[in-house]
């Protein structure tokens, strides 16, 4: 999804339909997520995601006055981040998940971390 609107000026065609845009894109999550989608999260310069208004007040905000220019990734709007997942990649041949954790208990430091904090 472009997001170069972000960076226009606020009186554009091509702002304004950016803000329409991720507007039906936070109300189709929250609605997803089980809220109602009339009040979400804005992300107006001065609210900074820290908000939650009615949506008619925050697209007053984002058409009049800008979007938070550094929010690409609408994570406070449902969207997910792509970051890389890890997988696992050793198997134990021949044994019990139960014998894999006790033959792990001797490089557990776990005693040796409570004690330290508790200096």
């Amino acid at each position: 999804m472009d997001r170069n609107w972000i960076n226009s000026l606020c009186i554009s065609d091509e702002h304004e339909r950016g803000v329409e845009e991720f507007i039906q894109f936070s109300q189709r999550n929250a609605i997803n997520n089980g809220h109602d989608g009339a009040n979400i999260k804005c992300p107006f310069v001065n609210c900074l995601n820290g908000r939650i208004l009615d949506v008619k007040i925050m697209r007053e905000h984002l058409l009049c006055d800008g979007f938070l220019r550094s929010y690409k990734t609408w994570k406070w709007h449902g969207e997910l981040l792509n970051l890389p997942r890890a997988s696992v990649t050793e198997e134990y041949v021949g044994s019990t998940m139960d014998d894999a954790v006790h033959d792990d208990v001797d490089d557990d430091r776990l005693n040796d971390m409570t004690r330290d904090v508790g200096a």
